[in-house]
């Protein structure tokens, strides 16, 4: 039995309002366990817990964590599932304008959710104006608001979070790209390689077959702010 863990990132995996755990990363898990005829449950968790738990439990998988190098040596990889970037947003109102990491670092105040992976790197890159919110969701609330002037996210994830705020995705533009992204399957280094190399046999056949291209389409579709 392989144990997925997730958190609640629209559109990639979220529990809906009839309580059931869906997205684009978790319906291509269901399927990837129908191809391998694995068997595993799903569940979400805080990122902070998720993530401990993929490292210290055995028989555990989390889904779509980015592939950072710092991360490297911890997992074993099947994928990438999907491809996105993180990058610096601010209200379409307000014409803020950055063209290097420098001048982020002199922004009076960027938003960030507390666990997002590039905190400890910005945070080395000198970045000592980090606002650390809750969640994505707190980061668009506040930026929204006025609460600062720009605020650090994954490209996917703002159609959806901007839909929750009703506000139309035009509302927020893209000011700087901080880094291109990949998304991933992590399997706990205890699992066999030959677990490892069946789950990403499966992932490639979906590639092939355009399974997986579908339901990019289908969860992923949604146009992110430019």
């Amino acid at each position: 039995m392989l144990h997925f863990y997730t958190t609640e990132v629209p559109p990639l995996a979220f529990t809906d309002k009839d309580g059931s755990i869906t997205g684009y990363c978790v319906e291509v898990v269901r399927a990837l366990l129908r191809r391998t005829g694995d068997r595993g449950e799903i569940v979400s968790l805080p990122w902070a817990r998720a993530y401990q738990t993929g490292l210290s439990e055995p028989n555990t998988v989390l889904i779509c964590p980015k592939r950072t190098e710092e991360r490297e040596r911890l997992f074993q990889w099947v994928g990438p599932l999907y491809s996105t970037s993180t990058e610096f947003f601010a209200r379409t109102q307000d014409r803020v304008r950055i063209d290097s990491l420098e001048e982020a670092r002199r922004v009076n105040s960027v938003l960030i959710p507390r666990d997002f992976y590039p905190v400890p790197n910005l945070q080395r890159a000198g970045f000592q104006n980090l606002y650390l919110t809750a969640s994505p969701q707190a980061s668009v609330r506040m930026l929204l608001g006025g609460r600062a002037p720009v605020m650090v996210l994954d490209r996917l994830m703002l159609p959806d979070l901007l839909k929750q705020e009703g506000v139309p995705t035009d509302a927020i533009e893209r000011v700087f790209a901080l880094s291109p992204d990949t998304g991933y399957l992590t399997f706990s280094r205890d699992l066999p390689a030959a677990v490892v190399r069946r789950w990403q046999s499966a992932l490639d056949d979906m590639q092939r077959t355009g399974t997986l291209g579908h339901l990019k389409r289908r969860w992923l579709g949604g146009e992110p702010p430019r």
